[in-house]
C-alpha cells in the first residue's frame, strides 16, 4: 500500500449491535476494493478482522480491528468494532478517533439496545454516519420495517434511502440506485432499467434523495428551485455536505455475510 498524505486518508467506525455484519461487510469491502481475492466468513474463522484466536473460536469480534483498504486515491481504514455491549468501550475509543461512522442495522432484527447505545455515542462525538441494512436475503428480513426502526432514533435527524431493495429474503436480487435510477444486480456490476412495479416508488425515493444533495450546496439548490434537473454527480457531490453536520443519514442495504454486495453501495457517480 502506498503512501498517502493525512488528507486521504479516512477512519471509519463500523458499530452496530451484536451479530448484523460488521465484519461480513468489511470482508466484502476488502474484496470489492481488490485488496483481498475472497470473501473470509465469521462462521469458517478466516475473516481479516477477527483474527485472535479467542475470536475465532467464539465467532464474534473481542476487540477492535483496523482494516486498512485503497478506494481511488484515499486510504480507508475501517475499524471493524465488537458489537456486544460487555466490550462498548472498544466501540467508544474507536468513535472517538474516527471521522464518521457506519452503523449496521440487521433487516429482521431492526434497531436494537446495542444500536441506540452506539447511536448516541455517534451523537456525543458529533459524527457524520450512514446505515445499512444489512441481510436482506434472511427469511423475515424486512426493509421498511428497519427503516422505520431507525427513523426512531432520532426526530431531528432526516433518514433518507439511497437505495431501494430490489426483492427481499430469499428473493433479493440487488438495489435501485437512485443516483442513477437504475437497477444494480448481483455484485452492482451488472445493471438493468428499474423494473415497472417499483418505477414510482423510485421516483418518489429519489426526490428525497435530491432534496437532500441540494440542502448541503447552495449551486445545486439554486439549480433546483429553478426546476433543473441534478445529475448523478451533482448529487453525490452535494449529499456529503448535508450529512456532515448529521442532518441528513443516509441509508443503504446489502445481502448476508459471503456476499461482495458492497459493490452496489457505490453509485457509479461516486
Amino acid at each position: 500500500m502506498k503512501e498517502y498524505a493525512t488528507d486521504h486518508i479516512r477512519n471509519v467506525a463500523l458499530v452496530s449491535h451484536g451479530g448484523a455484519g460488521k465484519s461480513s461487510w468489511a470482508e466484502a469491502a476488502l474484496f470489492a476494493s481488490g485488496a483481498t481475492t475472497r470473501i473470509g466468513k465469521v462462521e469458517e474463522g478466516n475473516t481479516v478482522s477477527d483474527f485472535e484466536e479467542e475470536e475465532i473460536r467464539r465467532r464474534l469480534s473481542l476487540s477492535t480491528a483496523v482494516v486498512p483498504l485503497e478506494f481511488r486515491e484515499s486510504k480507508i481504514n475501517l475499524l471493524d468494532t465488537p458489537g456486544y455491549t460487555d466490550f462498548i468501550g472498544e466501540a467508544i475509543s474507536a468513535l472517538s478517533v474516527a471521522e464518521g461512522a457506519l452503523v449496521m442495522v440487521d433487516s429482521v432484527a431492526g434497531v436494537e439496545v446495542g444500536t441506540e447505545i452506539v447511536w448516541d455515542y455517534c451523537t456525543q462525538f458529533q459524527r457524520p454516519r450512514f446505515v445499512v441494512v444489512s441481510k436482506m436475503d434472511r427469511e423475515n428480513a424486512s426493509f421498511a420495517r428497519a427503516l422505520e426502526s431507525v427513523r426512531r432514533l432520532s426526530s431531528e435527524i432526516s433518514f433518507v434511502p439511497v437505495q431501494l431493495p430490489l426483492g427481499e429474503k430469499a428473493e433479493f436480487k440487488g438495489v435501485i440506485d437512485l443516483f442513477a435510477m437504475q437497477a444494480r444486480l448481483g455484485d452492482g456490476k451488472q445493471t438493468s432499467a428499474i423494473p415497472a412495479d417499483l418505477q414510482a416508488a423510485a421516483e418518489e425515493a429519489r426526490v428525497a434523495v435530491i432534496e437532500a444533495a441540494a440542502e448541503g450546496d447552495d449551486t445545486l439548490l439554486e439549480k433546483y428551485l429553478g426546476g433543473e434537473e441534478l445529475s448523478a454527480q451533482e448529487i453525490a457531490r452535494g449529499l456529503p455536505a448535508s450529512a456532515a453536520p448529521s442532518r441528513m443519514v443516509p441509508i443503504w442495504c446489502r445481502v448476508n455475510s459471503g456476499s461482495a454486495m458492497p459493490n452496489t453501495m457505490a453509485p457509479s457517480a461516486t
